[in-house]
């Protein structure tokens, strides 16, 4: 019985690095571009609707800190 879990195992351990060989090879056939990621951020930094966003969820993030921080007096 012992024999079997052992086959089975070892074939579990084959098909699992087949994929991630598999996996690795798409991964390496498929180009990166950083250039384009560079100018799609900075895209979104030009987008006046995201920056608003972005300056109010900031600034809530800080107040919300600030306002438990009079708590535990933690300056801010």
């Amino acid at each position: 019985m012992s024999g079997k879990w052992i086959v089975i195992a070892l074939a579990v351990s084959i098909m699992t690095t087949l994929m991630n060989a598999a996996v690795f090879v798409g991964q390496l056939s498929t180009s990166a571009n950083a250039r384009g990621a560079g100018t799609s951020a900075s895209k979104l930094l030009d987008d006046d609707d995201f920056t608003a966003g972005l300056t109010k969820l900031i600034r809530k993030t800080v107040r919300d800190y600030c306002s438990v921080g009079k708590k535990d007096h933690i300056d801010c």
